[in-house]
């Protein structure tokens, strides 16, 4: 029963393909040493997105103690699945709405809530 606000399959899809760049991005963190800005990948809904975000550990930290908000390259959004909800320079954060927010915070591998 997906509403057509929710964003339905292709929310979902979106929240997927997030979630595969959060999970490198995760990587990233676990082994940065440093206090300084880092380069992350672009956490948008594009696959094929190669693009990096300039965050430090700090701010990466705060978008990351929600589930359904990711750091992207400003003009990466899909309105029709997220909102901006943060502008900063270089860089947007978007919280996913409807069925796409709860595909994400599923997926959030802090959140202990990942199933298959």
């Amino acid at each position: 029963m997906t509403r057509e606000t929710d964003g339905g399959i292709q929310g979902v899809k979106a929240a997927r393909n997030q979630a595969l760049w959060r999970e490198v991005n995760e990587r990233i963190r676990a082994v940065a040493e440093t206090s300084g800005d880092m380069e992350f990948l672009c956490e948008c809904a594009d696959l094929d997105c190669t693009e990096a975000v300039k965050l430090s550990i700090g701010e990466y930290e705060r978008i990351r103690s929600s589930g359904d908000r990711f750091p992207i390259a400003v003009g990466h959004d899909f309105p029709e699945v997220e909102n901006v909800v943060e502008e900063n320079d270089g860089y947007v954060v978007v919280q996913k709405i409807g069925i796409a927010a709860e595909e994400a915070e599923r997926l959030d591998p802090r959140s202990g809530l990942q199933g298959g």
